[in-house]
């Protein structure tokens, strides 16, 4: 037995036994990537080499900044602020969130910082007008997925550089327009499906709510402020999100808006540890060929009415453990002109790298990744503010599943021809 195959047992193991055992699955993975890494002769500093410090650092910050803002009611009252301007209109609550997801995604931050900032507003505002907390948070990443190839993110213009070391012989302006409609639409559906599941058509909303009066005291003040400065720093400075989220929440503390204790006891470390843990076994399975044989496995089902459902599968198996942006799309973009080749229909490039990019992003909601990894620790986070106990778990399993709805939805898409429809 291989390598590769013995990897993605080991995977499957430790996420069995963590939920099993109900021990925290990074923890288990941990061990597992030690036990797994030195059988397979890697040093001990390639097996540390896995855990994401960058992500680790992204979650612990916007968790720690936005645990000050609940612990003292900022993010409370400003969800309140925000949906009283919708007054009774409570449908249209859906649509800002994900109006905004998208917007300040393709305006030149890119999917990463906004997936940190969305979850933390749509929450609070969900619990507020009386949605369901991760239907809300699903709809405002799905706009932040369907804004990502923008012409202007990090990940519009990387896509599209990787496209132009291929075969593809297509003009950029025609690439662009392709890729930013087959995002939007598929981020749109999916944004949809999500209200329909949760039944969102069916919540109410009190009477006269939008009456309510509603200040913020000095210590609010300060701390939407400085909130809203992280925002603009991101967005327009290009500040690593989690950096400058420790920065202004030391600053914040330093003022006195809310306990040291209670913010640093508000993060969702059991969250932390998942993801990172699961970040270093999973960087073992992908370099000794793991995610390379569920590919080759999937490879077999390949022909030229299939390749692009199949090829988008992949990517989304991918993004469950791993970064579109940094894994994903460099490796399996540049292979799209030979597998078009491979299926005998050299025109469904551009296609396959559509479905590539879809795929690598919308089903990465699963929560060992980034997005996922975001709405696991914001919920928790405000779980703990509210003594809700017992979610953790609940989440885990929700989202995993909503890692797999995407796929199904875009698979859908593209066996019924949408995606060649332009």
């Amino acid at each position: 037995m291989g390598l590769d195959i013995i990897s993605v047992v080991a995977l499957i193991c430790c996420i069995v036994i963590g939920f099993k055992k109900k021990i925290n699955v990074g923890l288990i993975c941990i061990a597992g990537a030690l036990i797994f890494g030195r059988l397979s002769g890697f040093t001990d500093k390639e097996i540390i080499s896995g855990f994401n410090s960058n992500l680790f650092i992204t979650l612990m910050g916007v968790t720690f900044l936005f645990a000050i803002l609940n612990i003292n009611g900022t993010i409370e009252l400003l969800a309140k602020r925000i949906v009283s301007f919708s007054g009774n209109k409570n449908w249209i609550i859906p649509i800002i969130v994900f109006l905004v997801g998208y917007i300040l995604t393709a305006i030149g931050p890119g999917a990463i910082p906004m997936l940190a900032i969305i979850p933390a507003f749509a929450i609070p505002i969900s619990i507020a007008r009386g949605y369901h907390p991760i239907m809300l948070a699903l709809i405002g990443e799905f706009g932040v997925f369907a804004g990502r190839m923008s012409p202007i993110t990090p990940e519009g213009i990387l896509v599209r550089d990787l496209l132009s070391k291929t075969e593809i012989t297509e003009n950029i302006s025609y690439i662009t327009k392709i890729l930013v409609f087959n995002q939007t639409i598929t981020g749109i559906v999916c944004a949809v499906f999500t209200f329909i599941f949760y039944k969102g058509y069916k919540v109410n909303i009190e009477k006269n709510h939008e009456k309510e009066k509603i200040l913020f005291n000095k210590k609010q003040k300060i701390s939407l402020l400085g909130s809203m400065i992280v925002v603009i720093l991101v967005i327009f400075f290009k500040y690593n999100v989690g950096l400058i989220s420790f920065a202004m929440g030391a600053i914040l503390l330093c003022l006195g808006v809310a306990e040291e204790k209670k913010a640093i006891s508000s993060i969702p470390w059991g969250v932390l540890i998942m993801i990172s843990g699961v970040g270093t076994l999973m960087k073992l399975v992908i370099t000794v060929g793991g995610i390379e044989l569920v590919s080759v496995i999937l490879s077999k089902f390949m022909n030229s009415y299939t390749v692009s459902s199949v090829m988008g599968t992949t990517a989304g198996i991918m993004s469950w453990f791993s970064s579109g942006l940094g894994v994903v799309f460099p490796t399996l973009i540049p292979t799209v002109s030979s597998i078009a080749k491979l299926v005998g229909n050299e025109s469904l490039a551009l296609e396959i790298a559509s479905l590539i990019i879809i795929g690598g992003t919308f089903a990465g909601l699963s929560p060992f990744s980034t997005a996922g990894g975001l709405i696991v620790a914001t919920a928790m986070a405000e779980s703990k503010e509210k003594n809700i106990e017992n979610q953790e778990e609940k989440l885990f399993k929700e989202l995993i599943l909503w890692s797999v709805i995407p796929i199904v939805i875009f698979v859908t898409m593209s066996l019924i021809g949408f995606y060649s429809i332009i």
